[in-house]
């Protein structure tokens, strides 16, 4: 029964790079083989957090204008049943050794998969005449996911772990992994995610050899003047806007609004689901109107602004307080252990918080189920890896 536990709650995590619908099967299989052997339930030390953020949410839904819009939000709290099942499964190193290799696997795939995706893109752009960069802007490479946001992200949890293994335990079979899920995560173009990764590569090459930090920009730079020209005119992007068609315009935009209806309900929020309906009574009057069709108002790009507008400060103050509360265990105990594979999870799993984190100030990236069950699951591991001998 155990192995059955173990096999499903860690299917769970790794079909999160592949396919959503098998892994949450695979996570309500895990789920009730934990109930079913609740005398060994087990729960990160992250509880009483979490069943704040629960319980504030629940409160800005019953609040809401339209209590029913946030219905999609609260089924999204199955995901976080990845937290007990996983947590109760996990009873030997040998199993985290294998979750981990799986998603090793899983996102070598992925990228590998990306790689003819945007072979065939390039080749359509050409055949049919058009700029390359325009149309790919437009239509990216998703890997195994359904969007490029969704898969960009999980690139970079991938890259961090792949990094951390390699760095910590000298195990170069990790660098293939961070290989080609790099430039998966390069040609892929989500911006957020690269600036994510590079705060994710910079604590981890800070607490392998500080020196090295000093070869990064170099690094950078060097990949940006050999790689094609769509990703150096995406990078220049970044503080060169193009006007109205540019993200960064909208994601200007975004904030602006965000703060506004904080501002108007900082305790509970406009509840789940509504800024889409919402955002139009709340931005500035200043923003053109009609909207350019090409913003997507589902959500401000910022899970920081988002989750304080959906469900008030207070839910957003007890989401970090539980990510906070792991990243700073996982950064403590990287530095008490002498074991190099407890250090390189230890260090890989911060280094993807950080990384989540970073990038969210620019993305809703766990907002995404595929991306949250991923993160919530390298969470169980990082705990796992602290009290296991």
């Amino acid at each position: 029964m155990q192995r059955i536990s173990i096999i499903a709650a860690g299917g769970a995590v790794v079909a999160s790079l592949c396919s959503i619908a098998v892994a949450q099967i695979l996570l309500g299989l895990a789920t009730a083989l934990a109930l079913f052997q609740w005398k060994d339930r087990r729960f990160p030390p992250i509880g009483w957090p979490l069943a704040a953020f629960v319980g504030l949410t629940l409160l800005a839904v019953a609040a809401s204008d339209n209590p029913a819009a946030g219905v999609p939000q609260l089924r999204k709290f199955f995901v976080y049943l990845i937290l007990f099942a996983l947590a109760s499964a996990l009873r030997r190193w040998l199993e985290v050794r294998y979750l981990l290799a799986g998603i090793a696997v899983a996102g070598t795939l992925s990228g590998l998969w990306s790689f003819v995706q945007y072979a065939r893109k390039y080749a359509a752009a050409k055949a049919a005449g058009v700029d390359f960069t325009v149309a790919y802007i437009a239509d990216r490479t998703t890997g195994f996911m359904s969007h490029w946001m969704t898969f960009g992200g999980e690139m970079m949890i991938v890259l961090l772990l792949a990094l951390a293994w390699l760095l910590f335990t000298k195990d170069w079979r990790a660098a293939v992994v961070a290989l080609i899920t790099g430039v998966a995560l390069l040609l892929g173009q989500t911006r957020g995610m690269w600036i994510g990764a590079g705060a994710g590569v910079l604590y981890l090459v800070w607490s392998w050899k500080r020196p090295v930090v000093l070869a990064l920009p170099v690094l950078a730079a060097l990949i940006l003047a050999v790689g094609p020209a769509t990703l150096q005119n995406r990078a220049l992007s970044i503080v060169r806007p193009r006007g109205d068609l540019d993200s960064n315009a909208h994601r200007q935009a975004m904030f602006r609004t965000g703060l506004a209806i904080i501002q108007a309900h900082p305790y509970l929020g406009i509840g789940p689901e509504m800024v889409k309906s919402k955002f139009a009574d709340y931005a500035p009057a200043d923003i053109p109107r009609p909207f350019p069709v090409h913003w997507w108002f589902g959500h401000l790009h910022n899970i920081y602004l988002h989750f304080a507008a959906e469900r008030g400060i207070p839910a957003l103050v007890a989401l970090l307080t539980m990510i906070g509360t792991a990243l700073w265990a996982f950064l403590r105990g990287a530095r008490q252990t002498a074991d190099r594979e407890r250090r390189a999870v230890l260090h890989g799993v911060a280094a993807v918080i950080i990384g989540v984190m970073t990038a969210g100030l620019l993305e809703y990236n766990l907002g995404d189920s595929e991306v949250l069950q991923l993160f919530l699951g390298l969470l169980v591991v990082g705990f796992f890896t602290l009290r296991v001998e």
